[in-house]
């Protein structure tokens, strides 16, 4: 039996017009703001809303003109201009995670009562920011087909990137692992992870918790996230490839939640190539995944929870292919009629005692040592007659159990700060069927968990 690790992070961000704690985590939003004449406004009141939690951050333009709204959760928004002897200006924007974006106004004259619509700015290149990369949102992270429902299996839809899919059937350190890619050809271990803007990289250097990121939330706890591949801003770095920034999700001002169950079984499978070879039955397939998740307000437009459940249960067939001591061999029969029988030619053997020749190859019982026939017979029975090399296989059962906790409050105690607990505990135990189901698989590693 490996337990993988069970974990228990608490984050706290504060966040404010002067304090950029988490810039990676949230959005910042620019602009300009003139008059028909293409003169600069200054002291024009800039309001942003949030359009599903209806928090509000407040600003005004700088002598030149512009406005700047930092440390925004990313999500829509409903941004708002007004000055006295002008119509008052409306855009929704999206934010993304670690979005730098911009969004200008011209002011129509006019009263402020009149309100005139201003069409969002198409997405560009920020002058501040030319990193590359993509933002993968709820809808894909959600609705798109995944396997186990590894949220991360979407990296591969940003250029550049190649998905790696670790197999149990090897039975090497890296079976089981997740989270795996290669960004631009950089190794998989060399991204760097961000959850909610805290560093989220597994620290062992081998991967023995199975993963590369401490945390892997749930697809359903998850707002969108952001893969940066190259060039970073300096809120980036660590390390040389790429920049996965996840945000997960809080309460609205709506209550909502949902309920699931996914279920697998082997009723339609096909049996697999090599044990249909060796005449092996269909192995065991048996997946479910199960959960649920509900938010909502705590306090309307101010305070919000969100908590997310999800449990993984996968009994697996695991084919293993082995060599074990044939039934010549247990007795200390090497001779040549042996040898053809089993399709190998073994060389001569010698009595360390006197240095010569066993005769006919063959080893006398009382040169055997008890130790190791006993040792010896700790080995199954061979399953392919007349094979000395790769004559044991068999169909073992694995088992791969994980449970991940999610639960958040965020907490606006005024339009210019934001706060935000989140507490997540996940755990995953796995049993991984070594090569002869009993005390000759030796003991549990990062690559086998034997059995006794």
């Amino acid at each position: 039996m490996i337990r993988a690790w069970a974990n228990i992070l608490v984050i706290t961000l504060a966040a404010s017009g002067a304090v950029a704690l988490g810039q990676v985590n949230t959005a910042s939003l620019t602009g300009l703001v003139k008059d028909p004449s293409d003169a600069v406004i200054a002291d024009a009141a800039v309001m942003a809303r949030s359009t599903s939690t209806g928090i509000e951050r407040a600003v005004t333009t700088n002598s030149s003109g512009y406005f700047f709204l930092a440390n925004l959760p990313v999500g829509s928004y409903e941004i708002s201009v007004e000055k006295q002897g002008f119509q008052k200006a409306v855009a929704t924007v999206a934010l993304d995670a670690a979005e730098k974006g911009r969004q200008d106004f011209t002011l129509t004259l006019g009263t402020v009562t009149s309100i005139t619509t201003v069409e969002a700015t198409a997405p560009m290149l920020s002058p501040q920011d030319a990193s590359l990369g993509a933002t993968v949102d709820n809808k894909f992270v959600t609705e798109y087909p995944l396997l186990l429902r590894s949220w991360d299996d979407l990296m591969n839809l940003v250029a550049g990137v190649q998905g790696q899919r670790y197999t149990d059937q090897g039975g090497s350190t890296s079976a089981g692992r997740t989270g795996g890619f290669n960004v631009h050809g950089v190794r998989s271990l060399q991204n760097n992870f961000i959850l909610d803007g805290v560093d989220n990289n597994s620290i062992s250097e081998n991967v023995q918790e199975l993963t590369t990121q401490v945390i892997r939330p749930s697809v359903d706890t998850i707002q969108e996230f952001k893969i940066i591949t190259n060039p970073y801003s300096a809120e980036y770095g660590r390390n040389p490839g790429a920049a996965i920034s996840v945000v997960t999700k809080g309460g609205t001002n709506e209550v909502h939640g949902l309920a699931y169950e996914y279920i697998r079984n082997r009723v339609f499978d096909a049996n697999d190539f090599f044990s249909n070879r060796q005449g092996l039955k269909k192995p065991e397939n048996i997946q479910n995944q199960f959960g649920g998740n509900a938010g909502g307000p705590v306090e309307k437009n101010k305070i919000f929870a969100f908590f997310d459940f999800e449990g993984t249960t996968i009994r697996k067939g695991q084919l293993r292919s082995t060599t074990v001591p044939t039934p010549n061999e247990r007795i200390g029969d090497f001779s040549a009629a042996a040898g053809a029988a089993e399709h190998i030619n073994y060389p001569t053997l010698y009595d360390q005692s006197s240095g010569t020749p066993f005769p006919n190859n063959q080893i006398p019982v009382n040169k055997i040592e008890p130790l190791a026939t006993r040792i010896m017979n700790l080995f199954p029975a061979q399953t392919v007659a007349g094979a000395a090399l790769n004559n044991f296989f068999r169909n073992a059962n694995l088992m791969d159990d994980g449970w991940r906790y999610s639960g958040r409050i965020d907490w606006q105690p005024d339009p210019k700060d934001s706060v935000f607990t989140r507490i997540t505990f996940t755990n995953r135990n796995r049993f991984i069927p070594g090569n002869f189901g009993g005390i000759a698989d030796g003991t549990a590693s990062s690559s086998q968990g034997g059995s006794s």
